[in-house]
């Protein structure tokens, strides 16, 4: 069986059995094409594992970083698993890398006064400022992942309840919570909005029944941020970041958190355990012996 058969066979599979997201195969497709190519032959079946650990050096020498490394492995990890389940294997030889370490690096996130005033910003007395408050208090209010704000639908706000319904990566649904800042930013762009057949919260104004794209969120996003921080690695997921990190910081748990979140792994949710250095100082002085000066 060729290469690009079997590639387009696990694509179909993670596509109809496993309900994957278009972003996720094409992340997927990307990474197995580019193995493909490294590779030259004929099928997957004839490499061994010091094939796979010269792909894994090549990566290393092009100077990928250790995340983009990480992912192209559990994309060859991910085909190699579905090829021994299929039957097509007798050994899972992708089963043998040795993975590089992942740096874990602290996020990015705002203090709660640069929240402040990023919300500040918008222009309320325009129908896009009242919109882009809107974006920004949801963001930061739930923790969402952009794909996932940019897909809310009207139907799916309870406001009685202040809750939203999420259809998060693997197609899997949660319920995030709202803040009143943020139902009432959203009730105040609905009532200046010209929304009223689209179903989504945040519509296309090119497409019917489509929603904004990902690139004008995250350059809108990117754009406010810029007048609150200097930091350039800022960005939209630094809100969830910010949301996160403030629901610690004021002594949430992490399982609540995760929760929140939508993360299936708790190791993705202790990345937040960062605690500020000033919530560090409030505890050790109130819990030292000689914690006080």
């Amino acid at each position: 069986m060729k290469n690009e058969k079997v590639i387009k066979d696990f694509l179909s599979y993670l596509k109809n059995e496993r309900k994957f997201s278009p972003h996720t195969l094409r992340g997927y497709k990307i990474d197995l094409c580019n193995f493909n190519q490294f590779l030259k032959v004929n099928n997957f079946f004839d490499i061994s594992k010091n094939d796979l650990q010269a792909y894994i050096q090549f990566l290393s020498k092009k100077n990928f970083s250790t995340k983009t490394i990480l992912r192209r492995i559990a994309s060859i990890k991910s085909l190699y698993k579905f090829l021994s389940y299929k039957g097509f294997l007798s050994k899972n030889i992708a089963s043998l890398i040795v993975s590089p370490k992942a740096m874990k690096k602290i996020p990015n996130y705002l203090s709660e006064k640069e929240v402040d005033k990023l919300m500040s910003l918008p222009d309320l007395s325009t129908f896009k400022g009242a919109m882009h408050r809107s974006i920004l208090e949801v963001f930061y209010s739930t923790g969402l992942r952009i794909s996932e704000l940019v897909k809310i639908k009207i139907v799916n706000i309870d406001y009685q309840n202040n809750t939203i319904k999420i259809l998060g990566k693997g197609n899997k649904e949660r319920i995030v919570i709202l803040g009143k800042e943020a139902v009432g930013s959203i009730k105040n762009y609905l009532r200046v909005s010209k929304n009223s057949h689209n179903i989504y919260l945040y519509p296309s104004s090119h497409k019917v029944n489509s929603h904004l794209s990902e690139s004008y969120v995250y350059k809108m996003v990117k754009y406010y941020l810029k007048k609150v921080t200097n930091n350039e690695k800022m960005s939209p997921h630094s809100l969830r970041h910010s949301f996160a990190t403030h629901l610690l910081n004021k002594g949430a748990d992490l399982m609540s958190v995760r929760e929140l979140l939508g993360h299936e792994d708790l190791s993705s949710t202790q990345i937040y355990t960062h605690v500020s250095k000033e919530k560090l100082k409030r505890i050790y002085k109130k819990t030292h012996p000689h914690g006080e000066n």
